[in-house]
């Protein structure tokens, strides 16, 4: 199907079912879809004008049929009614029809995560929207592959109220605190519950562009990560082992900062990486800022919400050719180590006696960053790893170093 003055992401979705062994027999009485069914968003830079979907989607919308049409055949299909849902939540056919006007530009790009019993996915939507004006949108949707049931936002969580109420201080205390005077579209409170996604870092809310946008343009969004948000996860979440921490794990954590990198999310960047080359994959949030010896850049991607690299603040190097020389987290949990929760009694039983102090008062906080209080230095490999706490002895941030910082050899 040629899509004239169109330019569009492909956004292919496609729906695989398993294949009986033979023997096998399904009871009517079995859920509506198979275990393991399986959903896969595969995005292309289509170069063109050319917009790829299942083949029977673009059959129903070459004969004109709706999504109401296709959802007749629920009961009769379900995967036909899982694709008739697909195509309503993340505006498959809004997008066909938009595409076909003059002068539209659409750029569509997904993400998906899929362990085979969930599915989450997220799709951006940019330049011409459904209503014909310039913008941007993300459209989501959360499945049950075991059913084919969509999950909403209250099924995640016991008591939906008082999470969202968490999740609220949490949005207030360290995101509106900070938001930029010149930033046009600010309204993050109250938070939006009709438009998330999740993948085992934890959950992103999105918000409309009329109240949350980015200076790039793009909608806003706020990533918890589960180790926020776990309190409020039962059991009986579809999210339960998503939310689930990790076993303290001293060997695996040293590990893992031996490669120069955190896990997760949070290791989008590696020390020792070229800055130009960071800030070719991340957004960056603001220009940068600055502690007494080095250069920090914070950046726009939700997830890294608490995550910073740093290079050296009198680098003999234009910046972009600059390694950098640290990464920050001040939001993290790993292998038993979580920021906000963990004591130093547990940092010391998980990685013995550090090999070096560091105090922080207010002033010399303030220059590095840090709320006041102390670090501890491990060595990591060829890095090395500080671990900085509170004035309560609470884990307040690691910042995983090049080398040990001067004056502390």
């Amino acid at each position: 199907m040629k899509l004239k003055r169109a330019m569009l992401a492909a956004c292919a979705l496609a729906l695989a079912l398993p294949v009986c062994a033979a023997g096998e027999e399904e009871s009517a009485e079995e859920a509506l879809l198979p275990q393991g069914v399986s959903i896969s968003v595969d995005v292309t830079e289509a170069g063109g004008s050319h917009l790829e979907l299942p083949e029977a989607v673009l059959e129903a919308a070459q004969d004109g049929q709706t999504t109401e049409d296709t959802a007749l055949d629920a009961e009769e299909d379900p995967v036909a009614a899982l694709n008739a849902l697909i195509r309503e939540r993340l505006g498959v056919d809004e997008a066909l029809q938009v595409s076909q006007r003059a002068g539209a530009q659409i750029m569509q790009t997904a993400r998906v995560y899929d362990d085979g019993k969930l599915a989450s996915i997220a799709l951006l939507w940019e330049g011409t929207q459904a209503d014909g004006l310039d913008g941007c949108s993300v459209r989501t949707l959360a499945l049950d592959l075991a059913t084919g049931g969509e999950i909403g936002f209250d099924a995640l969580f016991d008591d939906p109220a008082a999470a969202v109420s968490h999740m609220e201080a949490i949005i207030g205390a360290e995101i509106v605190d900070g938001l930029s005077d010149y930033m046009e579209y600010a309204d993050l409170l109250p938070m939006p519950q009709d438009c998330f996604s999740f993948d085992e870092n934890g959950l992103t809310v999105y918000y409309p562009e009329e109240r949350y946008r980015y200076f790039d343009e793009k909608s806003g969004a706020v990533h918890f990560a589960w180790f926020e948000i776990a309190a409020w996860i039962g059991e009986e979440s579809p999210v339960y082992a998503l939310s689930r921490a990790q076993e303290a794990d001293g060997d695996a954590l040293v590990e893992q900062l031996s490669t120069g990198r955190f896990p997760g999310a949070m290791g989008a960047a590696a020390v020792g990486d070229g800055l130009g080359d960071v800030l070719g994959r991340l957004t960056l949030l603001a220009d940068p800022d600055y502690t007494d010896s080095a250069k920090v850049y914070l950046f726009e991607e939700p997830e890294l919400r608490g995550f910073a690299v740093e290079i050296p603040k009198y680098a003999e190097t234009a910046d972009a050719d600059t390694p950098v020389s640290a990464i920050r987290c001040a939001r993290i949990a790993m292998y038993g180590l979580e920021t906000g929760a963990s004591l130093r009694s547990d940092v010391l039983a998980l990685l013995g006696e550090p090999s070096a102090f560091l105090t922080y008062d207010g002033g010399d906080a303030a220059d590095a960053m840090l709320e006041p209080g102390e670090s501890v230095f491990y060595g990591m490999g060829d890095f090395v790893l500080e671990v900085h706490f509170d004035a309560q002895d609470v884990l307040s941030c690691l910042i995983l170093h090049d080398a040990m910082p001067e004056g502390l050899y």
